[in-house]
């Protein structure tokens, strides 16, 4: 069985993952939730989201992401970021390792 992945956000952000081989979606924030609801049912095993994409759907993102599949994983847009990658990767680690090891001293 192989492992599909797909990525959604601005197509400027997502294309270049085309050339790896990663399905790609371009959405606007109109409709980001029809779109990942409708390739959560897909199949991927992995699903990468632009950060400026989660914003308009930052509840749904949480209540995916507790599934165990598929994995999404929160990818930086362009210009500065909102830190939300960061702030969940965070989140995984801490679960994983049972403390905070990139906090802030």
């Amino acid at each position: 069985m192989t492992s599909r992945i797909a990525a959604i956000g601005e197509q400027d952000i997502i294309e270049p993952l085309k050339m790896a081989g990663v399905d790609i979606y371009p959405v606007t924030k109109e409709n980001v939730k029809d779109v990942l609801l409708n390739i959560v049912n897909k199949g991927y095993s992995i699903i990468l989201i632009g950060e400026d994409s989660i914003e308009s759907i930052e509840s749904l993102f949480l209540k995916l992401s507790l599934r165990p599949m598929p994995s999404i994983v929160p990818i930086p847009g362009k210009g500065k970021s909102k830190g939300f990658a960061y702030r969940r990767l965070r989140e995984i680690i801490k679960k994983a390792v049972g403390t905070d090891i990139l906090k802030e001293e």
